[in-house]
Parts: structure tokens; C-alpha cells; sequence
């Protein structure tokens, strides 16, 4: 823009050059003396200063003035105030005029004033004084403006305080919640952010989602949810991602219309678009668009703040990152640490099952004169030797993979003839359990470079697998040439695998829970080393499933060797001479229940081999050789019967209860610890002394396994003489108590009769004073004076409360002895009886009550009946000084169950004294207050615990009590 000329003179020649008499002010010879010498005053000034002079307020000033002016001057020269600040007129006439009035100075610092003098309105802020200037006569002649212009002052203090709150409360877990987190900030920082805009930008950087905004809405014109980055229309930022420089759109009304202005009515039609970057290399995390002020230039300075904001902003989603970097890693970390200790567990069982069984003989045989090791005896310890060579080997393998140490030797070998021939060894097994085996395995064009005896391990591990997880159906093995290589496939119709799980199929240490399968044993790593087993050659590993059909697990191993080391390789085909199938079929076999010679296994010994009037031990564990040395230990003592899993034991002893279970914890379908809960729960089994055995050493398993309810805890391999003698000890307390609950049972039936025989006594003579009082006071009633006829009463009530004070206690007595009968109860219905009944019993009462429609409960309707009398009878009576009596009687959930309650509005009590409420004869009340007994709240007790149920209070004195109260075990 060309600035006139007059624009660069100093101000004195402009105002001797100025054609005054043009103005209200008239030619300068004729001011008055005291204007002249304020124009000099003014004129000779370095700090802005302004003259507004006489009724039309006309303006003369000084050089420093210019810069406040801008495009005003220097028009602004001799022009009236309202014609030059006609834009603030409106803020500063009344002020002038009481300067005029009072002849008082005003005084303002750092006033807002919006003022057009560069093509815009511009926020502005001034400190000023105005002050009077004298005419000759004495009066006010004008006005003596000082002004200093602090808008840079006032603007950067706002803004600084936009970064400290940014720095103060930005501390957030995500990316979005910063984000939102700066816009809740931001969005109260209006005069400089107009409105705020943060995206994230998409991992394939194609894209921006908005992640938060402030002062507009998402989804409306300038805030699309997701923004293309290299697109020409909309914000186009990608130039901002590719430079890493900040782009200024100055069209944005061009490009959506209008706009948030902030606190001013205008559109913004700036905006920047600043990159929220990232430290070291890489694509920034996302974008600031921050709409301009309409009222401010975007100088250096505006620049800068916006900078700083998005430089804060990256810092923090830095910090983010980092945190869930790290979160990413501890949960990693987490995860491996929990896979290994589970895979650690399973190993323990694994090792320390055969250990149990190899010692367990071998003291046996040391404990016998000869010494001698054989029969049974020396199968089942080769058997477990072999099994525990083969779990040695698999984690040595699998050792030698985390190191890097595993290497294969490759030979070219006839897939074909090495497959079909580990396939039939499973043949017989598979027959035995009634499954058919389809083995199609042809010939192919070409030898295959595999090592075979790691090759072995893959399909046995596979076969192995199938068999474990089939109960019926079929297991088949197929070999096909697919022209780049062969592709083996082994499946089977067993139990399949839930979807969930598969992609976790060849983690290590996983194991899929709660699968039906013929065992529980297995260590976790072994389709993990099928997996690295296959990648060793080359190949790679699929499975495909449908829960509740089967699975199929599918190896391809390529052709040739150029993509084998050609150190592993050789060109001679080798001679496998592995028995690595006797571990397996082994293994496998003990899972039939049976070795693997084929003798079946004995269910439970012969009933001659001990007497019938010896306890029985029902022994429980899925390992046919450890059932079998458990029942030869226990055997020459007791009588014993088998079971292969803990459903299996709880059907045994729910149809007849052993003295005594000894179990595995580890187990298919139902594991020891849910086999000990469910003898607890069932009335017939819960006092049978249940001795748990595991492979999980250490304090922490030894008090789980206690505090499950078991009587003792053993921990394998453990000693022969110490198993019997903790069997011993826990047969011979289980007898204990038995006679103890007989003769307690004795106690309580001469108690009982004892107590009816007195309750007679007492009751008769209870009768005859209540009866003859009654009679007193009827026939001789009005010959006895007031004090008499209340004597007489008083004995009345005393032989009462002695009457119910035994019925109490009888029934007390009767709860704990009655066996409780469940059947379908509406406490509903029960309760409307019973308040029916208190209604007719004291019809003066008036007593609100709120029920709920139904309340079905299975229970004991008798039982029942009179914990609801006790419980509505306490409501009643302690109601009975309200004004506006009421009682509820409903239902609510409490920790997952029904838990049922009566609530009353009457008198309360102290909670400090509730653990004593349910205590037979205990009163928080006094007998002149409320008469009773004592003994009401200990037959409920007494009847919620016959239920397995709980029973408790929450009152507050003066406001009422609430009863609840459940009638069945927590789940």
C-alpha cells in the first residue's frame, strides 16, 4: 500500500501546514492562549498524547500518537472524536463529558477497545488518563489525553496463561483423552483460538480422524470426522505432513461458509494447520487446526503462541506413547509371566506324577526282603521313566529353540512311506477306544529334505493330540502333493476348538480351558514346538475348527533345499532309528485305562481283598498307573474303588459315600477342588474327610488346597508311609465325630424330652395363676382399689411373658432338630397373612405397608412362617409411637443373589450394637419401652442358617431398622 505523503511528516509541519478555519477549531491566530500553549505542550511530547478540544471534541496530537491511529491518520488530524472513533464512540462520549461536567480527570488502565485503523477491527487494548483542560474564563476548554497502548502486554499475558494450563492439566493414559483434555482447555481461550481442531491420523497415514474439538461441532461444516490427507478440497493438509511446516488457509469462507468468530460476531476466515510431531523420525502423531482471531493479525508473535501449543501438545502425546509402550510391555511381560508359571505348574504336575510313581515302587521293592522289582510294579515304573525322559527331551527342545541351538539334519526321505508308518502305530489305540483311523498317504513324485526324527515328533505330537480331544468318530492322516511342496493334514471328529482360541492355537505355554479330554495332562508347549519344528524346515502350520465337530491341523513343508543351510543338508537319505513312538503310545495309552499291553485296568479291587467292614477310600486321578499304585497302597488296609476324574467320584459318592475321597487336583471335566465343593454342598457327603494330592509345591498351593475345605494337602512325589498314616489319622477322627454326633444325638432326644416334660410343669401352674387372676378381676374386681387391680394385672402379664418365653424356647429348640423341607414359598403371601393378622389383633393401629407382588423362594414353608411372624412382629411393635407407621416387606440383589428384607420407620437402634442382635436373650431396649422376650431374633438366625442363608441389620435410631435376610448358600 502507498501511504500519502502527509503520513510521513512530523507533526508540527502538519499542523501549521492544516487549513484550520476548515475546522470547528477556526484559523490558528485565533485560539485562545490556553490552546496554543497545550498544542505545544502536546506537540513537544515523546509519549502519545491527544487533544480533544471544545464542544465538537475536535483532535490535535502528537507524533507518538500516530501508531495508535494507524490508517486514521492522517485524516484523524482536526477531525471531531465522534467522526474519528465513531467505532468506540459509544464507550468513551460519557466519559468525556463527565471530564467536561466535574472538571474531575478520569483515569482507565488497559481498557478493550475493538478499533478499525488498519482495514479491520482490531482488539486493542489502552491505559489513558483524561484530563481537563482550562479556557481562559476557568472553564473546561478540552481534554489532555495521555495513552499507552499495552495490547501486546495484555494479549501475551492471555496467552501465556493458555500454555500454563496446558502444562498443568494435560496428563492423560490415551491419544483421544489429551486430545480432548487441550480442547476443554483451549475452548476457554476464545479471543485467540477461535475453535480447535485435533486429528489423529490413521496407521496407514491416508487419513485423519478428529479426535476432540473445541467451540464446534463434530461432523459439522470445517469438522468432517475424518479427513483425507492428500486430497485438494476440505483442509488438504498434506503438505503440513510431508514439510512438517505450518499451512495458513486464509479462504475458509470460501471453503465452509461461516465460521466461530470467538467472543466476535465475525466469521474467522484464517486458519493454521500445525503438525503435532513426533520425536526422532516418522509421521507426526496427528494435526492442530486452530482458527485465527478475526480481530487479530496473525503476526510473529500469534505464530508463535500457536507454536508452543502445538509443541505442548506433541510433548504430552509423546508421553503417551511412551506410557502405553511401556503399558504394552509390562501387560507382554504379564502375559509371558503368567504362561510361564501356568506352563511351570503343568510341568511340575507333569515331572512329579511318574517321579510319584518311579520312587513310590522303588521303596516298595527296597522294603521287601529280595528287593526285587517286577510285574505290574516294573511296567508302571518303565512306563513313568519313559514318560519323564520324554517330557526331559521336549524341554530340551524347546530350550534349545530359545537359544537358537536347535538345528536340524535334513535328508532327502520318502515323506510318504516315514508318514503312513508313524500313522499305524496309533492303529491299534485307536481301535481299542473304539475310533477309526484313515490313513491316505501316497506316494509322491520327489523325496522331501526333512529331518525325520523331528518330523516324527511332529505328526505323533499331532496323532497324540487328536487322540487326546476324540471320544468317537474318526482320526485321519492325509499326505498330498500341491507342486511347490506337500501338504500333510491330520484330523479328527472330536470336541474341536472354540474360535476364540484359535489364534492362540501355537503360543507357548497356552492350553485352552475347560475342553473335554481324556486327560488333563500336558505341559503347553507341544504344538508350540510342532510350530518351530515346521518352520525349521521351512514349512509353516495352519488350523482350522469347529467347536463340537473337530479340527484340522495342516503342515506344508516346500520342495527342494535352497531354502535350508546347506551345512544342515545331505544327500544321503538316513536310517531313523527312533523309538520316540514308545513314549506317545505309552503315554496315550494310560488314557484308555488300561497300559499299554492291553490289560485292562481294575475299576475297584476285589471286595475279598478286604473285608466289608472296612472303611472305604474312593481314590480319584486321571492316571491309570497312579490310580493303580494309590489302590495297591491302600488296599492291604481299606476297601477301595476308582475313579478316573472328579465327575466320575461324584456321581460314586453321591450314589453311595465313602469314608473317606483321596484325589488328584488336576483332572478333566471336574478337577479335584471342584469335586471337594461339590461333596460339601451335598448334605450326604459334606463331612467326608477329602485328602488332596498335587504337584504344586510350596505354602501358597498347601493353604489354597486347606482353605478350599479340604482336611489335608499332599504334595507328590510323596512317602508311602506318610499317605497312610495322614489316611490313618483322618479315617479315625471321621469315626470320632460320627460317635460324637450319635451320642449328641442321644443328648439332645433327653434333652428334648426333658424340656417338654418341664414346659408341662412350668405351663400348668402358669395356667392356673393366669386363669384365677382373670376370675379375681372379674368377680371381685370393684372391690379392689386402683392400686390392687394394677397388682393383680401385673401378675397377669408376668405369668404371659412366662408362657412365651417357653414357647420361644421350645421352638428354638424345635428349629435347630427340624429337618428342613424346600419347597416353592411366596414370602408375598406370607407376609399379607401375618400383617392381616397384627391388623385384627390391634385394630386402633393405623400401619401403612408396602409389598412386593411376588417374592418366590424355595424354603421351608413352616420354617419360613415363623421367621416372617418374628420379623413383622418386631416391625409392628416398634412402630408402634410413629404418627405414620409403615412397613416394607421386598426384595433386592446382594452379591449376585436374592436377598429379601422388612423395613420399618419405627424405633431403630445404635449400629454398634448389631453384632449382638441375634444373641438369645440379648435386648437393646428397655422392657418399660418394648416387652419381649429376647429370643425372636435368635430363632430367625437359627432359621436362615438351617437355609445355608445369612442374616443381618442396618438401622438408625429414631429413623428405623431394615432386616435382610437370604435363604439359600452363596454360589
Amino acid at each position: 500500500m502507498v501511504m500519502p505523503a502527509s503520513a510521513t511528516v512530523p507533526m508540527r509541519e502538519l499542523v501549521q501546514q492544516m487549513d484550520w478555519s476548515r475546522t470547528p477549531l477556526g484559523a490558528m491566530a485565533l485560539w485562545p492562549q490556553s490552546l496554543q500553549t497545550l498544542a505545544e505542550l502536546c506537540l513537544a511530547s515523546r509519549f502519545p498524547s491527544v487533544i480533544f478540544w471544545g464542544d465538537e471534541r475536535v483532535q490535535l496530537y502528537n507524533d507518538a500518537y500516530r501508531v495508535i491511529l494507524g490508517a486514521k491518520h492522517p485524516a484523524a488530524l482536526g477531525q471531531r472524536a465522534a467522526d474519528c472513533w465513531s467505532e468506540i464512540w459509544h464507550l468513551i462520549r460519557d466519559m468525556m463529558a463527565s471530564v467536561f461536567d466535574s472538571g474531575e480527570a478520569v483515569w482507565v488502565e488497559a481498557s478493550p477497545f475493538s478499533v478499525e485503523r488498519n482495514g479491520y477491527l482490531e482488539e486493542a487494548y489502552f491505559t489513558f488518563s483524561y484530563t481537563p483542560a482550562r479556557a481562559e474564563g476557568g472553564a473546561v476548554g478540552g481534554i489532555f489525553e495521555t495513552v499507552a497502548e499495552v495490547t501486546e502486554q495484555v494479549i501475551s499475558h492471555r496467552r501465556l496463561a493458555a500454555l500454563r494450563e496446558l502444562g498443568e492439566q494435560l496428563a492423560a493414559p490415551g491419544f483421544d483423552e489429551a486430545c480432548v483434555q487441550a480442547a476443554t482447555v483451549l475452548s476457554h481461550h476464545q479471543h485467540d483460538l477461535p475453535f480447535v481442531l485435533f486429528y489423529l491420523l490413521s496407521e496407514d497415514g491416508q487419513t485423519a480422524r478428529l479426535a476432540a474439538q473445541a467451540n464446534m461441532v463434530a461432523g459439522a461444516a470445517g469438522a468432517p470426522l475424518e479427513i483425507p490427507l492428500d486430497g485438494a478440497d476440505g483442509w488438504a493438509p498434506g503438505v503440513v505432513l510431508q514439510g512438517g511446516q505450518v499451512l495458513v488457509r486464509r479462504d475458509l469462507f470460501e471453503r465452509f461458509g461461516h465460521l466461530p468468530g470467538g467472543p466476535w460476531p465475525e466469521s474467522t476466515t484464517t486458519a493454521a494447520i500445525l503438525p503435532l510431531v513426533r520425536a526422532g523420525a516418522g509421521l507426526p502423531y496427528g494435526l492442530l487446526i486452530a482458527g485465527i482471531s478475526p480481530r487479530r493479525a496473525l503476526d510473529e508473535s500469534y505464530m508463535d503462541f500457536l507454536r508452543l501449543t502445538a509443541q505442548h501438545l506433541s510433548r504430552v502425546l509423546g508421553n503417551v506413547d511412551a506410557y502405553q509402550h511401556e503399558r504394552r510391555r509390562a501387560e507382554q511381560l504379564a502375559v509371558l509371566d503368567r504362561a510361564k508359571t501356568t506352563f511351570f505348574n503343568n510341568v511340575s504336575h507333569e515331572f512329579r506324577t511318574p517321579l510319584t510313581l518311579i520312587l513310590g515302587h522303588v521303596e516298595s521293592a527296597l522294603s521287601e526282603p529280595g528287593g526285587t522289582l517286577d510285574g505290574d510294579h516294573l511296567q508302571a515304573t518303565h512306563r513313568s521313566a519313559v514318560r519323564l525322559l520324554s517330557l526331559v527331551n521336549s524341554l530340551l527342545d524347546f530350550a534349545r529353540i530359545e537359544s537358537g541351538r536347535l538345528q536340524g539334519r535334513f535328508a532327502p526321505t520318502d515323506l510318504a512311506s516315514l508318514t503312513t508308518g508313524l500313522a499305524g502305530s496309533f492303529q491299534s489305540l485307536l481301535e481299542q477306544a473304539g475310533l477309526r483311523l484313515v490313513v491316505d498317504c501316497p506316494a509322491l513324485p520327489e523325496p522331501l529334505y526333512v529331518d525325520a526324527a523331528l518330523w516324527e515328533k511332529i505328526v505323533l505330537n499331532l496323532l497324540s493330540n487328536a487322540f487326546k480331544f476324540t471320544w468317537q468318530g474318526e482320526i485321519g492322516v492325509r499326505l498330498r502333493w500341491l507342486g511347490q511342496g506337500a501338504e500333510l493334514a491330520v484330523w479328527d471328529t472330536g470336541c474341536g476348538i472354540p474360535a476364540a482360541e484359535l489364534p492362540r492355537m501355537f503360543e507357548r505355554f497356552h492350553r485352552v480351558e475347560g475342553t473335554r479330554g481324556r486327560s488333563f495332562e500336558g505341559s503347553g508347549i507341544g504344538l508350540s514346538l510342532v510350530q518351530e519344528f515346521v518352520a525349521l524346515h521351512g514349512g509353516r502350520v495352519t488350523v482350522d475348527s469347529v467347536e463340537g465337530q473337530g479340527s484340522r491341523f495342516k503342515v506344508f513343508l516346500p520342495s527342494g533345499r535352497a531354502h535350508l543351510a546347506a551345512t544342515q543338508c545331505q544327500d544321503e537319505p538316513l536310517i531313523a532309528a527312533s523309538d520316540g513312538k514308545q513314549a506317545y503310545l505309552l503315554h496315550a495309552a494310560t488314557w484308555l485305562g488300561q497300559p499299554a499291553g492291553g490289560q485292562a485296568a481294575v475299576a475297584a479291587l476285589p471286595t475279598e481283598a478286604a473285608p466289608s467292614h472296612m472303611a472305604r477310600i474312593l481314590v480319584v486321578d486321571d492316571n491309570l498307573d497312579m490310580r493303580n499304585y494309590l489302590s495297591g497302597i491302600l488296599s492291604a488296609h481299606w476297601q477301595i474303588s476308582l475313579a478316573v476324574d472328579g465327575e466320575d467320584a461324584l456321581t460314586q459318592a453321591l450314589a453311595a459315600p465313602p469314608d473317606m475321597v483321596v484325589s488328584d487336583v488336576m483332572m478333566p471335566r471336574l478337577d479335584g477342588v471342584g469335586l471337594l465343593r461339590a461333596l460339601r454342598r451335598a448334605s450326604a457327603t459334606a463331612q467326608i474327610p477329602v485328602l488332596l494330592l498335587s504337584a504344586r509345591a510350596g505354602e501358597e498351593p498347601m493353604l489354597e488346597g486347606i482353605d478350599t475345605g479340604a482336611d489335608d494337602y499332599m504334595v507328590k512325589p510323596f512317602s508311602t508311609r506318610e499317605l497312610l498314616a495322614r489316611v490313618r489319622t483322618h479315617l479315625g477322627m471321621a469315626q470320632r465325630r460320627r460317635q460324637w454326633a450319635r451320642e449328641l444325638e442321644g443328648v439332645n432326644a433327653e434333652l428334648e424330652s426333658f424340656s417338654y416334660s418341664v414346659s408341662h410343669d412350668l405351663r400348668a401352674p402358669l395356667r392356673s395363676i393366669d386363669g384365677f387372676s382373670r376370675a379375681l378381676l372379674s368377680h371381685a374386681g370393684d372391690k379392689l382399689d386402683a392400686q390392687e387391680q394394677h397388682y393383680l394385672a401385673r401378675v397377669r402379664t408376668a405369668a404371659q411373658q412366662m408362657g412365651q418365653l417357653i414357647d420361644d424356647l421350645l421352638n428354638l429348640a424345635r428349629i435347630t432338630r427340624q429337618h428342613v423341607h424346600r419347597e416353592q414359598v411366596d414370602l408375598a403371601a406370607v407376609a399379607t397373612r401375618l400383617l392381616a393378622l397384627l391388623a385384627e389383633r390391634d385394630p386402633t393401629r393405623q400401619v401403612a405397608t408396602t409389598l412386593a407382588g411376588s417374592l418366590p423362594v424355595q424354603a421351608d414353608a413352616r420354617l419360613v412362617g415363623i421367621l416372617m411372624e418374628n420379623l413383622l412382629g418386631n416391625a409392628w411393635k416398634f412402630t408402634a409411637r410413629q404418627q405414620a407407621a409403615l412397613i416394607e416387606v421386598g426384595s433386592t440383589l446382594r452379591d449376585g443373589r436374592a436377598a429379601f428384607y422388612v423395613r420399618d420407620n419405627g424405633a431403630g437402634f445404635d449400629m454398634r450394637y448389631a453384632s449382638k442382635l441375634f444373641s438369645p436373650f440379648h435386648r437393646l431396649h428397655d422392657d418399660s419401652e418394648f416387652s419381649g422376650t429376647g429370643i425372636g431374633l435368635s430363632i430367625v438366625q437359627r432359621i436362615v442358617t438351617r437355609h445355608e442363608g445369612r442374616v443381618w441389620a442396618e438401622a438408625t435410631p429414631g429413623q428405623g431398622a431394615c432386616f435382610y435376610f437370604t435363604l439359600e448358600a452363596a454360589a
